[in-house]
């Protein structure tokens, strides 16, 4: 008697569905915490994490770093500190370059207190025609820590309207305010920000610049 061994059944094979990929949808949602995260990041006090360089002779990082607690910080953009040479008296100056990511404030070497004329609103005037009464508040400057502070304030919300807001970062008068009202407090918000620009006509970044940033 032989056993004969048969060729296993064959089940027909299904073809397994192929799953596509879901179509990507825009969720404002997501846009809107991200953005919201965003602004929460820019608001908090980190000064250890600030990336900070100093050219000026007798001022190190340290003193920097120690300077500006309680400020909000720039994202991943640099400070740059570096000497202000001047002829007659000394002045405020700084810059916040967008193209390379860092902030430069400019301390007045040799240092000696000062006095600078701010600007911080204006008002237009009756009549025909644009005029406009400038208000202004003057400020003794007395320390190097001072003038680090108030320039690094009106050069950071610069930062915060072009790289947060995806505005126009021009609002000069906007910046001097935010910057007089807060750079000899403690802690700085960008609610104190927002404070700052209310009333002011902010214009959105062109595209080519917003894809650039």
């Amino acid at each position: 008697m032989s056993l004969l061994i048969l060729p296993p059944s064959r089940t027909p094979l299904r073809r397994q569905p192929i799953a596509l990929a879901d179509e990507l949808h825009f969720d404002p949602g997501v846009v809107r915490r991200a953005v919201a995260k965003l602004e929460l990041d820019a608001g908090k006090s980190h000064s250890r994490g600030l990336l900070i360089r100093s050219d000026l002779h007798g001022f190190k990082v340290a003193d920097a770093r120690r300077a500006l607690v309680g400020l909000p910080t720039p994202g991943d953009y640099r400070v740059v500190i570096k000497p202000l040479r001047y002829r007659t008296r000394p002045s405020l100056s700084g810059l916040c370059e967008f193209d390379i990511g860092r902030i430069i404030v400019r301390i007045p070497e040799p240092f000696r207190p000062f006095d600078e004329l701010v600007y911080f609103n204006a008002r237009r005037k009756r009549g025909a025609g644009m005029r406009f009464a400038w208000v202004a508040e003057k400020v003794r400057f007395r320390t190097r820590r001072e003038v680090l502070r108030f320039v690094y304030c009106h050069e950071w919300l610069h930062w915060y309207l072009r790289e947060v807001r995806g505005r126009r970062s021009g609002a000069e008068t906007a910046c001097d305010r935010f910057a007089l009202r807060n750079f000899r407090r403690r802690q700085v918000t960008v609610d104190d920000a927002l404070e700052a620009l209310q009333g002011t006509r902010m214009q959105l970044l062109p595209d080519y610049l917003r894809i650039a940033a």
